[in-house]
């Protein structure tokens, strides 16, 4: 035990010399401290840790990889009426709600009860793509129709065919067609 106190101090005590002598030689020199850490900025790029962005090595997009944390991650690609849609970095067990918050929420225009999950290759069943409904989890909070999503499945949200919008867009065109015809007569 003692001679492992002695070893450390010695370890610790060479460290504080060595690094003492660096800083010494630094300043000794002019420019020479502004010279070491412009080389050392050039020679390492700064990277921002993202943790979701996966690991720096090309993917195979039908599988799972980890982060530096350890979690398991995969590719989802979503598409249709989400305000950023594309490919995105999910864990591995994330559902449809933390989804759609990475792509920025669903466009007013979005057929909650229509939403398809299309995927690459058919499971077991032989089923390719699923019809998801929607509008009960957004109402009731029923999670009872999520199914678990599996690396580069493709959720699309179509666009409703007839709401509101529509709806008052055409009632004006049927009424400005009306008007021009009753005063034309």
């Amino acid at each position: 035990m003692r001679l492992f106190k002695t070893v450390s101090i010695a370890m610790l005590l060479w460290q504080l010399m060595v690094v003492s002598c660096m800083s010494v030689q630094a300043f000794a020199e002019p420019g020479a401290l502004s010279l070491l850490f412009s080389e050392q900025e050039t020679t390492m790029p700064r990277q921002d840790y993202n943790p979701l962005a996966g690991p720096n090595y090309p993917l195979i997009q039908n599988s799972y990889f980890t982060d530096d944390s350890g979690n398991i991650l995969m590719l989802i690609n979503v598409l249709g009426e989400v305000n950023r849609p594309g490919q995105i970095v999910v864990r591995e067990n994330a559902d449809f709600a933390a989804i759609f918050a990475l792509v920025g929420g669903l466009k007013k225009t979005a057929n909650l009860k229509k939403v398809i999950v299309a995927r690459q290759e058919p499971d077991k069943s032989g089923a390719q793509a699923y019809q998801i409904n929607l509008k009960h989890f957004y109402k009731e909070g029923d999670r009872s129709s999520f199914i678990a999503l599996k690396p580069n499945d493709t959720i699309i949200i179509p666009e409703k065919k007839f709401d509101l919008d529509i709806i008052s867009r055409i009632a004006g065109i049927a009424f400005s067609g009306f008007s021009i015809y009753s005063i034309v007569n």
